[in-house]
C-alpha cells in the first residue's frame, strides 16, 4: 500500500470517530396535541369537602412532535375543593408512538392546578425506551374537561436528544 493511500485511509478513519458522535439535531420545540378518556376511575373520597381521586387510569391519543398518532397513558391524582371547584393535579405518563420517524416510549410526571373543567401545569419526560432511549422533554400543558369522562389537551415545551 502506498504512503498517499495509507494517510488518507486514517484520516478518514479518524474523522469519522470525530463527527459521528456529534448530531445534527439536539434540541428542537415539542408540541402534542391529546384526547383521552377515563378508563378507570381510581380511589374517590370526600374530606371536609375536598374530594380526592387517586390512581385513576386515563388512556387515548397524542399527536405532535414525537411523530403521527401515539398512545397515550396517565395514571392521575388530584384533589378538589367541591365549593370553589380549584385544586391540584398529578400524573404519571406513558406516551408510546409505534408510527412515523420514531419509535419508542416516553415516561414522566406532571403536576398543576385545576380550575373545573380547566386545568394547566408543568411536565417532565425523562425515561425513553427504543428510538426516545436519553431523550428528555418539559414543558407547559393546559386542557379542559368537556365532561367529567374525557379530556382535550395542548402540550408545549422542548425535546432534547442525547
Amino acid at each position: 500500500m502506498n504512503k498517499n493511500l495509507m494517510s488518507t485511509i486514517v484520516l478518514l478513519a479518524l474523522s469519522m470517530v470525530l463527527i459521528s458522535p456529534v448530531k445534527a439535531i439536539t434540541k428542537e420545540t415539542y408540541t402534542s396535541h391529546m384526547e383521552l378518556e377515563l378508563i378507570d376511575p381510581g380511589i374517590q373520597w370526600v374530606s371536609e369537602g375536598i374530594l380526592y381521586i387517586e390512581d385513576s387510569y386515563w388512556s387515548g391519543t397524542c399527536e405532535g412532535t414525537l411523530g403521527r398518532k401515539g398512545t397515550y397513558e396517565g395514571w392521575v391524582s388530584v384533589s378538589i375543593n367541591l365549593a370553589t371547584q380549584e385544586g391540584t393535579v398529578s400524573e404519571k405518563f406513558k406516551i408510546t408512538i409505534t408510527k412515523g420517524r420514531s419509535r419508542g416510549t416516553l415516561s414522566g410526571s406532571s403536576r398543576g392546578k385545576i380550575t373545573m373543567p380547566q386545568f394547566s401545569g408543568t411536565f417532565v419526560a425523562t425515561h425513553g425506551t427504543g428510538d426516545f432511549e436519553g431523550v428528555k422533554i418539559k414543558g407547559s400543558f393546559e386542557g379542559f374537561h368537556p365532561d367529567l369522562e374525557h379530556i382535550v389537551a395542548e402540550a408545549e415545551g422542548t425535546i432534547k436528544y442525547p
